[in-house]
């Protein structure tokens, strides 16, 4: 990727919400980054300046511009790992220009979406669009962790289901021996049984939980035009 595609972005927050690896990094890029909800952007540190990896924001825009990226520690992520132990606000990252993952909001209908570990990011940021530009849809947000601790973002989910009576949020469980009985089980069993015929379906969340989810759904009846899984990356080049 060449100096020209990419640019600096300071780290002005850097969080770790829970024990669980996973760091939630507010960035301000030189420049605006336009992005869209469901977008991935391409990361590098300078700690590691020949690997990039993929990201989704896990806002829409916003006045300030600030980027907000959840990223977990991989045993094997080099950039994962510095990232989520490493890093400190006042450091910049590069940031590469947004791709379309397939995870586009479109049509009007309701939407129902799984989020998997730090798969909550892009769905999260469609929740955001819908609050910028309501249109009467209701939206479910159905996002899974082994227990209840894993639920790293339940203050800013909390915060925006307060704020809007559209937006359903269940959480799902699936170690979690203190679970309530509606919540227990991965998140897309839990989601299948919330689901109705005229929502559109959103799954984003770690490989294991993406390798099966497109043939549970159409067994579970939903129309192929309303499933959005994430497309695969390419690798950007360093």
């Amino acid at each position: 990727m060449s100096h020209r595609e990419w640019q600096p972005a300071e780290v002005v927050r850097h969080e770790l919400p829970c024990d669980e690896g996973i760091a939630i990094l507010t960035l301000r890029p030189t420049r605006p980054l336009d992005h869209r909800p469901g977008q991935a952007v391409p990361v590098r540190t300078p700690r590691h300046p020949d690997r990039w990896r993929w990201y989704s924001p896990a806002n829409a825009a916003r006045p300030d511009g600030t980027v907000e990226l959840h990223v977990r520690a991989v045993p094997a992520g080099t950039v994962s790992r510095s990232l989520v132990h490493e890093v400190r606000p006042g450091e910049l990252l590069h940031l590469g220009p947004p791709t379309d993952t397939g995870l586009r909001l479109g049509g009007g209908r309701d939407l129902l979406l799984v989020a998997g570990g730090t798969g909550l990011a892009p769905l999260r940021a469609l929740v955001e669009q819908v609050a910028a530009a309501p249109d009467g849809r209701r939206v479910t947000l159905v996002v899974g962790a082994r227990t209840f601790p894993e639920l790293y973002d339940s203050i800013t989910l909390d915060v925006l289901q307060c704020a809007y009576d559209w937006l359903r949020l269940v959480s799902a469980l699936s170690h979690d021996p203190q679970a309530e009985p509606g919540e227990r089980g991965d998140a897309l069993t839990v989601a299948l049984d919330r689901r109705r015929p005229d929502q559109e379906v959103y799954v984003c969340g770690p490989p294991a939980m993406l390798a099966g989810s497109r043939l549970r759904l159409l067994a579970a009846g939903v129309p192929a035009d309303r499933i959005h899984l994430p497309h695969r990356m390419p690798t950007p080049h360093g």
